[in-house]
Parts: C-alpha cells; sequence; structure tokens
C-alpha cells in the first residue's frame, strides 16, 4: 500500500494524528509525506501502523503512541502516567525567560517536572541556570532524567523525589516554577480515558482543583531569596482565586494567546 493511500483511507482519527503517526513510523518529519505519496510502505511498518491506528481510534493519545511530543521545539520523550506537554505551557515558559538575565546565574525549581519539558528548556535557554526539579512520581523523574540526558543537561539539573517543597527543606532558590495539578477532583470522571492516562496525581488538584496554591502560598516564602519570585501555571478560571490565595506577593495574571488565564507571576519583597 502506498502513502498517499493510507493518508487519504477513511478513519475515525483525525487525518492529523494519522500524519503524524505515518511520519514517525517512517522516520520522516509530517510536511516530508507529501513528498513519497507513491511510496509502498513496507509490510512490517504497515502492520505497526494497522495496530496503532486501532487503539488511536479507541482515543489513546498519539504522543503515547509514538513515545515523545515536541515542546518549545524540541522533541521530549513521553510515557504513560506522566503529563504530556501541551501548547498552554510553552507560554508558562515564555513568561518565566522574560525575567532570566542570559547573563547571570540562577538556581532554580520545578515542582512537578513530568517529563522535564519546563526545567529542561528553561536549562537550555539560559546557559548560567543550574535547576533543581521535585516529583511524586518515581516515573516522571526517570523520563526527566532520559530527557536531561539527551538534551545535555543532566549536570546542572539535580532531581529529588518527594511533595512540593519537602525534598528541598533548607534551600533557597531565585525562583520557583510549576505546572501543577489544578482540575477538581469532581471533573475526573469527565476527562477523556486517553487523558485519564496521564495520570490522576499529574491532572487533579483537589476537591476545589487549587488546593496546590493555597499550599504553596504557605510556603513559598521560606524558600525564595529576597526579590525572588515564582511563576506558575493556572486554570483558564482560577486568576481570582489565585490572586488572592498569593496576595502577599503582588501577583500578576497573565492571559495565553487564547486570551484565557494561564500564568501568575508573583515576587518576594
Amino acid at each position: 500500500m502506498k502513502v498517499k493511500d493510507l493518508i487519504l483511507r477513511p478513519s475515525k482519527a483525525s487525518q492529523r494524528d494519522r500524519q503524524l503517526l505515518l511520519a514517525h513510523l517512517l522516520g520522516v518529519k509530517a510536511p516530508e509525506l507529501y513528498l513519497k505519496m507513491e511510496e509502498e510502505v513496507p509490510l512490517q511498518l504497515l502492520e505497526k501502523y494497522e495496530k496503532s491506528i486501532k487503539k488511536l481510534e479507541k482515543g489513546y493519545p498519539l504522543q503515547y503512541l509514538i513515545g515523545e511530543w515536541d515542546f518549545y521545539g524540541r522533541t521530549f520523550k513521553v510515557a504513560e502516567e506522566v503529563l504530556i506537554p501541551r501548547p498552554e505551557t510553552e507560554f508558562l515558559v515564555e513568561k518565566t525567560l522574560e525575567l532570566l538575565d542570559s547573563r547571570r546565574d540562577y538556581t532554580g525549581l520545578e515542582i512537578g517536572v513530568g517529563s522535564g519539558c519546563i526545567a529542561i528548556t528553561l536549562l537550555l535557554e539560559r546557559e548560567r541556570l543550574f535547576m533543581y526539579g521535585t516529583d511524586i512520581n518515581p516515573k516522571a523523574l526517570e523520563l526527566t532524567s532520559i530527557n536531561a540526558e539527551n538534551y545535555g543537561v543532566s549536570q546542572r539539573l539535580k532531581l529529588l523525589q518527594g511533595k512540593d517543597f519537602e525534598p528541598v527543606k533548607g534551600l533557597r532558590f531565585d525562583f520557583v516554577v510549576s505546572n501543577p495539578p489544578y482540575i477538581p477532583e469532581g471533573l475526573w470522571e469527565t476527562l477523556p480515558e486517553g487523558v485519564k492516562l496521564e495520570g490522576k496525581d499529574a491532572l487533579i488538584g483537589g476537591k476545589k482543583g487549587w488546593e496546590f496554591y493555597e499550599r504553596f502560598a504557605q510556603q513559598v516564602g521560606d524558600f525564595l531569596k529576597e526579590n525572588g519570585f515564582f511563576v506558575l501555571e493556572i486554570g483558564h478560571d482560577q486568576g481570582q482565586i489565585v490572586r488572592e490565595l498569593l496576595r502577599d506577593y503582588s501577583p500578576k495574571i497573565f492571559k495565553d494567546y487564547s486570551g484565557q488565564d494561564r500564568v501568575v507571576i508573583g515576587w518576594k519583597s
């Protein structure tokens, strides 16, 4: 069967996902598929493609199928039970980088590293930065370690297992960054099955959804240096409550490119 036949064949899976899957299996970028339309797909790849399409049609995430996903122009390994990098989180990275002078030394902390895409991107964009990363999920720490090794930043990233600030007691940082779980518990059953594979701990923020920010507000002052700052991703409807919770840190709420509340930045004066 030719490449064009697979691309044009009807499926419950989106054409975009099918193209990305096929491109991955063929070892090319998606746009390059159009240069291969008349090529025959090897039988072994065709069988793998057919099995993968069946999983896609049942809602299994493409990201887990291919084992990687792009974030901020780079490709990161991903796996079940670890949050999939999303475009909205690139906005969090952009706002953090705006506050980091490339000529200065910094020590930062990321709470809940997941795949490591945030911490590793910051390390790659700021060569004088050293990062600590925490997560309660050992699988996330393992994945972050692999991604850090792949990008050559392992020497500037220290990973520790534990909740919130627990693993870094006694340390102080120039900044803290996090994309914490912020979905209310009552919405868990309404999430698509494919999304649930990312793990309850990575998605659900508690009964209200904003419990992380409550804990964070009580603790962050002990872990920031003078004039230190934090950058946190928030839910699209949480700007007002998060601003109130973090009122001691002159918080500012920033909307993402779709006009939704997405990031809160605060400073320790």
